[in-house]
């Protein structure tokens, strides 16, 4: 490193504020180190560009003592802005030609440029070429579909950058020409091999244009027709739903009771004050089966939406602690039924319930509705559609792509 140092110096260029780089060895007039000019002893010392300033102007007579005299007229033609705050700042400069400065090579070259255009435009990203920085910027915050896709838009712009320099270098020290379609197609190689080896379940596809395509796919979409089944005869049915604004957070239970005909026996709505998700899909079981036995309907249906509270029911799973009081006291009245059946169903079927534990957070008091007349009117709406046995479609978003292994 400190053999290249000289090297590197060579092609660095000083921009004066404060004056804190070195007045011998630095270049901060942009024709080199002025120890070059100089022989004097005094080149040696650590002297600062600011050891020559005195009140925001230069010091003609410390000039004229060490300074070298052939670069007087060129010092003090520098017009001095003292920012004293800010340190001096190196730049690299570019060279004659105007060409291997890092601007040139990765970004706003004529080269650069077009092989960022040939991605950007199948990523969708509408390209910036005012700096190096804010060009990748803009790959990384674009918005992503999924982890593929993410993983893509973070991993190009480090591969374009990677496969212009190795261009570069194989050109100026290889003896080869540069070649735009062997520069395009490495990239795409790099590519292809990152989502191969972290997504290797995927079939990626032999093109960039098609594997763009595939990383920013929509997921596939599950349509399954779901239907409020009326109970047996005999039984009635209870759906009931839990709701919470934040988990943990305020709490609220929703209910209705139907029977073999759909019509509705009884219905609830009633605030919980603060809890979480899982509580209040327990409390609202609680809360319905308490109801239905005072009314008395002995031969329950319970049907909910949380797989997690038919799990607790059937003793398949044990509830966490904190909500094991509850889930005993649920057992409690199951057990003081005549007959008792649990199923999980999806939210599409349960929107009765739903619709009424959302109205929960809507009042202060529990309310208690013994026929369809009186329950809210968004329950009441979807009453209507599932007494008449209108279908319902789950719609479930299926991965093409899954998270890295």
């Amino acid at each position: 490193m400190l053999h290249n140092r000289h090297k590197v110096e060579e092609n660095i260029q000083w921009k004066m504020n404060s004056g804190s780089c070195s007045f011998w060895w630095d270049n901060w007039l942009g024709i080199g180190p002025l120890a070059r000019f100089s022989s004097s002893s005094n080149r040696l010392n650590n002297t600062k560009v600011a050891d020559f300033w005195v009140n925001g102007q230069w010091n003609y007579e410390k000039l004229l003592q060490q300074a070298p005299t052939n670069q007087l007229a060129n010092i003090t033609a520098i017009e001095i802005q003292t920012q004293r705050e800010i340190l001096d700042q190196a730049y690299p400069e570019v060279t004659k030609k105007g060409m291997d400065t890092i601007n040139h090579i990765f970004n706003n070259g004529p080269f650069a440029t077009y092989v960022w255009k040939s991605f950007a435009a199948g990523a969708g990203i509408i390209t910036d070429h005012t700096s190096l920085h804010q060009l990748i910027l803009q790959w990384w915050t674009a918005k992503y579909r999924n982890e593929a896709h993410k993983l893509h838009l973070q991993a190009t712009p480090i591969f374009i950058c990677w496969n212009l320099w190795k261009n570069r270098c194989t050109t100026k020290y290889g003896g080869k020409q540069s070649n735009m379609s062997r520069v395009k197609y490495a990239i795409y190689k790099d590519n292809y091999k990152l989502m191969t080896t972290c997504f290797p379940q995927v079939r990626w596809p032999a093109t960039w244009k098609d594997l763009i395509s595939w990383e920013k796919c929509s997921h596939d979409t599950k349509v399954t027709p779901v239907i409020w089944k009326k109970p047996p005869d005999q039984w009635a049915k209870l759906n009931t739903d839990g709701s919470a604004l934040n988990n943990p957070g305020r709490i609220g239970a929703g209910g209705v009771l139907r029977d073999h005909t759909g019509k509705v026996l009884m219905a609830f709505a009633t605030p919980l004050g603060e809890g979480t998700n899982n509580q209040a899909e327990v409390e609202a079981a609680i809360f319905g089966i308490t109801r239905s036995l005072e009314i008395a309907y002995r031969n329950i249906f319970l049907e909910v939406d949380s797989q997690l509270l038919v799990e607790w029911i059937t003793k398949s799973t044990q509830p966490p602690w904190n909500i094991n009081t509850q889930v005993n006291k649920l057992h409690m009245l199951i057990r003081q039924t005549q007959q008792f059946k649990c199923k999980h169903t999806y939210r599409e079927p349960n929107c009765v319930a739903d619709e009424l534990s959302k109205h929960s957070h809507r009042i202060s008091t529990p309310q208690v509705y013994l026929n369809s007349q009186q329950i809210p009117k968004e329950a009441w709406a979807y009453y209507q559609l599932d007494k008449q046995e209108v279908i319902n479609f789950r719609r479930k978003k299926i991965k093409k792509i899954k998270e890295p292994p």
